[in-house]
């Protein structure tokens, strides 16, 4: 009858509201995993010296900084990469808005947030 119907097209809303939400969260959690993965790869070459000599630590912040921030270029143009070599120390922290992150921008409490991955490995020498 049309009682069904009715109920059919008032939840309908809902429905799809809690799928965009779902995609939302999901496709943040992925962009997360390919942004760890991408620092710690980084962070690995550099604390191994394949991006320099550990005598200047400055170009080998640089050379990592370029090649994360290209890297992450496919996730956000707006990647925003650290890296600092303390101690014998590499560290590496990247902060990707979550509103680049998302497909549907539904809801806009996960447009302010910030994605922070960050990775330190010791250097091999």
């Amino acid at each position: 009858t049309g009682a069904v119907t009715v109920e059919g097209v008032l939840w309908v809303p809902i429905y799809g509201v809690f799928f965009a939400l779902l995609v939302d969260v999901s496709l943040m959690f992925n962009g997360q995993s390919q942004a760890r993965r991408i620092i710690q790869d980084v962070n690995r070459l550099a604390s191994t010296g394949y991006l320099g000599d550990m005598d200047e630590p400055a170009l080998i912040e640089q050379a990592a900084e370029d090649r994360a921030t290209a890297s992450l270029s496919h996730l956000s143009s707006a990647a925003e990469v650290e890296t600092t070599i303390v101690d014998n120390v590499v560290s590496i922290v990247a902060t990707i808005p979550g509103s680049d992150l998302q497909a549907t921008g539904i809801l806009s409490i996960f447009s302010d947030i910030q994605i922070v991955v960050s990775a330190s490995h010791l250097v091999e020498s």
